[in-house]
């Protein structure tokens, strides 16, 4: 009786214990693109050095057979569990979202952009 009331205690505190468990944003790495700065990229008007000043360097850089160029900005969020108390558990559950922001160059202006998957 008392083994069944203790396995009883340990199994609810573990419950307990789990269910307050959240991610919580804990890193970035790479240069995110806001919508503030997608805003002031103009279709034919912006140059890639219009573009440097405004986002950075990107990540990739790549020139197509067409003439074109294609730049892509990546970034990827990492989130920790966090466990009550405020202690973070880095690493092995970690929830990483990876995005990035693509844009095609013709003659050395904006031709197109878009998010795409990494």
């Amino acid at each position: 009786m008392r083994i069944d009331a203790f396995i009883l205690f340990l199994l609810a505190g573990g419950v307990l214990f789990l269910t307050g468990c959240s991610y919580t944003f804990t890193s970035a790495e790479g240069r995110r693109v806001t919508s503030a700065q997608i805003q002031e990229i103009k279709l034919g008007r912006t140059t890639e050095l219009d573009l440097i000043k405004l986002l950075g360097s990107p990540a990739k850089k790549e020139k197509a057979m067409n003439g074109t160029d294609r730049l892509v900005y990546e970034w990827t969020d990492i989130k920790s569990l966090t466990f009550p108390g405020g202690y973070q558990a880095r690493g092995f559950f970690d929830k990483e979202k990876d995005e990035a922001f693509e844009i095609i160059l013709k003659d050395g202006r904006v031709q197109s952009y878009r998010f795409i998957k990494p």
